[in-house]
């Protein structure tokens, strides 16, 4: 009897170490998701906005730290469905986004196409890159009113801009994978 609970007593600390080692190898990688987007019409063009979680696994940031600049795309697409043949594709954009490391300066950069933003935190700079604000995708007139989109959105981390030595490394492995679900949603023109 007393041999049955000690090897209960094992069992249950063995499933609660495999839990808890199973939690913290989840929590130590990369991580990546949309929460919302939306498309927004501002002055006659419609542009995207949101907001996603971004999490770095030890390799990312460890890499970031020895001054690897880390390159994300955001992709996004909207096709308008049709019932007899293939969807038409209205807009298909890509928005490239370096983050940098500075050393001297103990800095962290993100290079959007057109400015720069400095960063005293990676914890700041990974909260920027999380946000879209007034990405100007399409004229207003080009979406026809009435009519239902399709819109989808992702991300990832761009490995074919990584040094040509962490390409090979970043090949299959999960410690460079980030990447978000594709975000769908459906959009309809009413505005006019």
């Amino acid at each position: 009897m007393r041999y049955c609970k000690n090897i209960n007593r094992l069992l249950r600390s063995g499933v609660l170490l495999l839990a808890l080692t199973t939690w913290i190898v989840v929590a130590a990688g990369n991580h990546a998701h949309i929460r919302n987007a939306e498309l927004v019409l501002r002055d006659d063009v419609w542009t995207l906005d949101a907001d996603m979680d971004i999490q770095f696994g030890r390799a990312l940031e460890e890499a970031l730290n020895k001054g690897v600049a880390l390159t994300f795309l955001y992709e996004f697409q909207l096709v308008k469905p049709l019932k007899y043949w293939f969807d038409d594709e209205v807009v298909t954009e890509r928005r490239a986004v370096t983050l940098n490391y500075h050393a001297l300066t103990k800095q962290y950069l993100i290079n959007y196409p057109q400015q720069q933003k400095v960063f005293d935190s990676l914890g700041e700079a990974k909260r920027e890159l999380g946000i879209i604000h007034d990405w100007r995708l399409v004229p207003h007139a080009t979406l026809e009113k009435n009519q239902s989109y399709q819109a989808a959105l992702k991300m990832h981390l761009d490995t074919s801009k990584l040094p040509k030595a962490l390409q090979l490394d970043a090949l299959g492995e999960s410690d460079w994978e980030l990447v978000t679900p594709t975000f769908s949603w459906w959009v309809k023109e009413t505005q006019r």
